[in-house]
């Protein structure tokens, strides 16, 4: 399941998963009271923001990593 999950978040379109995010936070900026639409949408949020951190931490690692060989090289 893991592996899975792992996939999964490879996949992520940092593009598509902001606008979610944005979508999200607007619903939640117009006042609406469903607490179960809510807690769905909250629900939804943390599962983007932490699918885009793994994205963010994957960048900087790989970013450090030809930082590393650039250095080596000089």
């Amino acid at each position: 399941m893991t592996t899975k999950k792992k996939k999964a978040d490879e996949g992520v379109d940092v593009s598509k998963a902001f606008t979610e995010l944005e979508q999200i936070a607007a619903w939640f900026e117009s006042g609406k009271t469903d607490i179960d639409e809510g807690m769905q949408k909250f629900e939804r949020a943390t599962e983007l923001a932490k699918s885009l951190k793994e994205k963010l931490s994957e960048a900087q690692n790989r970013i450090q990593e030809i930082r590393g060989t650039m250095g080596s090289e000089e």
